[in-house]
């Protein structure tokens, strides 16, 4: 095992850019899986690992049960505490760091599976809950635009709770590319102005439902490739729902309405 003790360290410096910058996974193209149960996740899809990073003085059953399970060829690193606790995006997190080579993904044509479409939805944290959501309600694909985070930094990873394993990932996807992607119709999830998504009985086939960011909702670019728009009404105390939680709404509404099990 290699050690890593100074902040002037090559490995040390690209993995602390990938850990702090937006973008810096995809430029990369590889992303840090810090956890356990990333770890674990990681490992049981199959996805190759480029090294593994364990904390100095972290070295437990479930740490060396995992370095036991890597290929004999990938390098592991241990690494001083505070320069792991940089890297960790966590505090105190659990000792050991993946590091993992972003797969290559072609983008769906004509697919007949239900897919997202995350039109600059730009918080880490919302991006990772929406994909974890997409694997639990059976979507087959989440297509991020150019103005969304990426896909595959280490803060949405972390937050998609190994998702990102189980579900086709694909980033810079142009809004009028969505035609030729789905075998289906596109749905657009708005705050206003649209029907209730309680009073529409959705369409058969594969359904594509575009998520917008933020503050100004979707593109007029992204909207211009749906043919219906639909609301999740509220109470009123609120003037609309966080992104994350009004794709859960929409996408298990959808599995709803088909009865799948």
């Amino acid at each position: 095992m290699k050690p890593i003790t100074s902040e002037a360290n090559a490995l040390f410096r690209r993995w602390l850019r990938v850990a702090t910058t937006a973008r810096a996974a995809r430029d990369a193209g590889a992303t840090l899986a810090e956890g356990l149960h990333l770890a674990q996740a990681a490992i049981a899809s199959g996805i190759p690992v480029a090294a593994a990073v364990v904390r100095r003085g972290e070295r437990h059953a479930d740490v060396d049960g995992l370095l036991g399970r890597l290929a004999p060829d990938v390098q592991h690193y241990e690494m001083a505490p505070g320069l792991y606790e940089r890297l960790a995006p966590v505090e105190h997190g659990a000792g050991i760091i993946l590091v993992l080579p972003l797969p290559s993904t072609e983008l769906p044509q004509q697919a007949a599976t239900d897919m997202v479409y995350l039109d600059g939805v730009q918080d880490p944290g919302n991006v990772g809950a929406i994909i974890r959501t997409a694997a639990a309600a059976g979507i087959g694909h989440v297509l991020a635009g150019p103005r969304t985070a990426a896909l595959w930094a280490p803060k949405v990873l972390r937050a998609a709770m190994g998702a990102h394993f189980r579900i086709g990932l694909h980033e810079r996807v142009m809004p009028e590319w969505l035609s030729a992607a789905l075998a289906g119709t596109w749905i657009a999830a708005v705050a206003h102005d649209a029907p209730s998504l309680w009073q529409q009985a959705l369409p058969g086939g594969a359904i594509g439902w575009v998520l917008g960011g933020e503050g100004g909702g979707a593109s007029a670019e992204a909207l211009s490739a749906c043919a219906r728009r639909v609301c999740v009404p509220t109470s009123g105390a609120v003037e609309s729902l966080n992104v994350a939680a009004a794709a859960a709404v929409c996408l298990f509404e959808r599995r709803r309405q088909g009865m799948v099990p």
